[in-house]
């Protein structure tokens, strides 16, 4: 059996997916072996067979629909041998020794369901890539400055790793076992909260989420989330619809109820603010893509009366 699976899943972005993978050729293998899947989300576009070409030893996977994050990681792991899963995004720079680090930490502790750790641009510059599971006290951003300011996040500066409770998806390492058990990753959400979904089932599991503050790897976000305006609008809807769709299945009775009304309330009056906004100054590619994403959210929650469902309607499962 491989050590380790690297499971890309890619939609365009060509050109940070190309270094991606530049750095995991020049792995050498004398530490562990591993094996490189690229799942292309339909991106419908002939470069992936140029770049198939240049990474002959890789292996590479088409979708036959664009079902999200979810869905490709999860046909990517269903074409893996290893006997650990490794997903990364598509815009990562990854360098072997940092990789070695992570799979000894899940090696020598079987209590850790999933491994990650810092995630900094090419300019050095760390973002956030972890934190808590969404409640009544952390749905915005205000909310999360205030709960923050009012309840600082315990971290050891002498131990290694912290314990939240999600980390990021881009970078998340685990047992193919586990991943397998847990049925992988929840094919409806499209994008977003899948990572956060994931974690909320590992630690119901039993198993710790673990996060490495000593072992980094180069993350350049947004390279296939922002290639144009209808795609930027597209995914800031889908941060408020994945929303929903964790707390539709992680949430229980009146408390469910009251985040639901709340959320969908805020982002009607909130996002209808910055949606004049943006009509006003359209000429600002990145207010008029608030607008754009209102009028898509707003349809969203229209369809989701009908429906009964908070199911992303370009989720793999919506028509089942």
């Amino acid at each position: 059996m491989t050590d380790l699976s690297i499971i890309i899943v890619c939609y365009k972005g060509w050109e940070r997916l190309i270094k991606c993978l530049d750095s995991l050729n020049s792995f050498s293998g004398n530490s562990f072996d591993a094996e490189v899947i690229i799942l292309d989300n339909k991106s419908e576009d002939e470069t992936i067979f140029e770049i198939e070409k240049k990474f002959a030893k890789f292996k590479f996977i088409q979708n036959s629909l664009n079902g999200g994050f979810a869905n490709g990681c999860n046909l990517g792991a269903k074409n893996a041998s290893g006997r650990f899963l490794l997903f990364l995004n598509p815009d990562t720079v990854a360098r072997e020794p940092e990789i070695e680090k992570l799979l000894k930490v899940i090696t020598q502790n079987p209590d850790y369901g999933i491994v990650s750790c810092r995630q900094i641009n090419e300019n050095g510059k760390e973002s956030n890539a972890k934190g808590t599971f969404p409640s009544i006290f952390n749905l915005t951003g205000f909310q999360r400055a205030i709960f923050k300011h009012c309840k600082p996040q315990a971290v050891n500066p002498i131990q290694e790793i912290d314990f939240p409770d999600w980390v990021s998806g881009s970078v998340i390492l685990l047992r193919h076992e586990l991943f397998s058990r847990l049925d992988g990753f929840d094919d409806d959400f499209w994008m977003y909260f899948e990572d956060v979904d994931l974690c909320k089932r590992v630690s119901e599991s039993g198993e710790k989420i673990a996060f490495c503050r000593n072992i980094t790897i180069e993350h350049n976000h947004g390279g296939s989330s922002r290639i144009n305006l209808k795609t930027a609008a597209l995914t800031k809807t889908e941060v408020n619809i994945s929303r929903h769709l964790y707390i539709s299945k992680h949430k229980r009775s009146i408390e469910k109820i009251l985040i639901q009304v709340f959320l969908v309330s805020n982002n009607i009056i909130s996002g209808g603010i910055m949606a004049i906004i943006g009509l006003i100054l359209f000429f600002i590619p990145k207010l008029f893509a608030r607008t754009l994403g209102y009028l898509k959210l707003v349809n969203y929650y229209f369809g989701s009366l009908l429906r009964l469902s908070w199911v992303s309607p370009l989720s793999a499962n919506f028509h089942k």
